[in-house]
């Protein structure tokens, strides 16, 4: 029963022998493969600026020139090993080096051969430079000499209006737009926006910029202004009370004086291609002169160009007046009063006889009175907006006194034609108004009218004692009852008289 464990142990070694002798036999029998050689080489970098990816091309071949797939390949930058790589079917590997400061790096490269296939190592070597990152900001519009500072460091646009700086290293800068500095003493300018969503001129940018940075600036112009009638000739700007703007982005400027004022040439908006600068288009709306607007709102228009003169056309007139009577038409009055729109009044004087003539009024509403007329001379409005000739009228006296009589006559005329028993009835209302006989007399006076009556009546019978012719004797005439009647009223008379005044004042 114990040999039969030993006899199992001497049959595994007697086995493990044989094959070993076995298999060094076969490795006797093959012949070793031969190693294949290698070139290992890296194609010329592109230089690249800071912060930028450098793609590193490497290539493996055989000695035979065949390219030698699937194998390791590594990378080392200044003696740091940067990455390992696979080359693909055409013995090609690519490598991507990210460098945030400028400088040359070194770049080596290295295949450590490979068994099967039996290949042999190789090496290569070649330089990358990374030059400093460039920042470009494009101004808008194109102007020179405008200062900016990268964290302390102050670049400027030039006459094309591009400032450049270059950065030796990647990463987070502060930018600032610094104060504008224009030695053109006709130009103004001022910050408008940057080319993203940014709006202040401070900002950080990181390095490298994925694109040239934009910035927009308003420039603005002085702008003087001239004005001529519509004639053509002068007009003495100091009539100008003001005069008022409205640009084509909504902006509305009033001047009250007719001095150079400043107004901006162009707004900045960004479009998909970047910012750019569009022109503002100013209309006249106003020019005030004495109270009106002179000129048709939005009928004259100008752009803004440095060292600038509009020429403003105002609507100015003539107007000559005359002063005639309303009805009969002759001259009267020897002036007017003119109230113009503004409320302010002037006084004229003229010759009836030829008028009075007044050029470069403003167009607008007047109100013109004759003055020195003998009668009634109500204002006259006038809307002046042409050259004319204005007659006033005056309703002189002699117009009134005939109006009413005119109007008296066809009152008394239609009243006549449609009741004439009116008149008839006015007749009979004088008529009794008027005193018969005794029936209105006072009471005192009764009997001395009746004496007066009984004086013709007795007359006749009494007759004068006359001298006779041939004596020459007086004779005694027989006197009537009257001719003592007579007598007696003239001694009553006066006392009656005076009776009669005191019952008249009564009445």
């Amino acid at each position: 029963m114990k040999i039969y464990p030993l006899f199992r142990v001497c049959g595994a070694l007697t086995i493990l022998l044989f094959s070993l002798f076995s298999f060094a036999s076969a490795v006797e029998a093959k012949a070793p493969a031969a190693t294949v050689g290698t070139t290992l080489t890296i194609e010329p970098p592109i230089p690249v600026s800071v912060g930028n990816p450098a793609f590193i091309v490497l290539k493996l071949v055989s000695s035979k020139g065949e390219p030698v797939a699937d194998q390791p390949v590594e990378l080392w930058v200044d003696g740091v090993r940067e990455r390992r790589a696979r080359t693909d079917a055409s013995g090609t590997a690519t490598v991507r080096v990210t460098r945030d400061e400028a400088g040359t790096y070194a770049l080596s490269a290295t295949f450590k051969g490979s068994r099967a296939p039996s290949l042999g190592s190789s090496k290569a070597a070649a330089d990358l430079v990374v030059s400093p990152a460039m920042v470009e900001i494009l101004v808008t519009p194109p102007l020179p000499d405008i200062r900016f500072s990268l964290d302390g460091k102050i670049f400027a646009s030039d006459d094309y209006g591009v400032a450049r700086i270059q950065v030796r290293k990647s990463g987070k800068y502060q930018l600032d737009i610094l104060p504008l500095q224009v030695k053109d003493e006709n130009i103004q300018m001022h910050f408008g926006r940057w080319g993203d969503d940014e709006f202040a001129t401070s900002r950080k940018i990181e390095i490298p910029l994925q694109k040239p940075l934009e910035v927009g600036f308003e420039v603005s112009y002085k702008v003087s202004q001239t004005f001529v009638d519509l004639d053509y000739q002068p007009v003495d700007s100091s009539r100008i009370t003001s005069i008022t703007y409205k640009g084509s982005n909504g902006a509305t400027f009033t001047f009250e004086d007719t001095g150079p004022h400043w107004l901006p040439a162009g707004r900045i908006i960004r479009l998909n291609n970047g910012l750019q600068e569009t022109k503002i288009l100013y209309s006249v709306m106003s020019v005030v002169i004495d109270g009106a607007n002179v000129v048709s709102q939005a009928q004259q228009r100008f752009y803004v160009h440095e060292n600038d003169l509009w020429t403003l056309q105002v609507l100015l007139y003539a107007v000559r007046f005359t002063a005639n009577d309303a009805l009969f038409g002759f001259p009267i009055g020897n002036g007017i009063l003119m109230e113009y729109p503004d409320g302010e009044v002037q006084a004229y004087t003229f010759d009836p006889e030829h008028g009075y003539e007044i050029s470069g009024l403003a167009r607008g509403i007047y109100r013109v009175t004759v003055t020195g007329a003998q009668g009634y001379a109500p204002p006259t409005p006038i809307a002046l907006s042409r050259n004319q000739d204005v007659g006033l009228m005056v309703f002189s006296y002699l117009d009134m006194g005939f109006l009413a009589s005119i109007g008296l006559l066809l009152s008394v005329g239609l009243l006549a034609y449609g009741r004439p028993y009116i008149f008839k009835q006015i007749w009979d209302f004088g008529k009794r108004l008027i005193p018969k006989g005794r029936g209105l007399q006072p009471a005192g006076q009764t009997n001395l009218f009746q004496k007066i009556s009984a004086v013709g009546a007795r007359f006749r019978f009494r007759k004068r004692i006359t001298p006779s012719e041939e004596g020459g004797h007086e004779m005694e005439v027989p006197v009537s009852e009257a001719e003592s009647e007579m007598a007696d009223l003239a001694v009553d008379l006066p006392a009656e008289k005076a009776e009669k005044n005191k019952i008249e004042s009564l009445v």
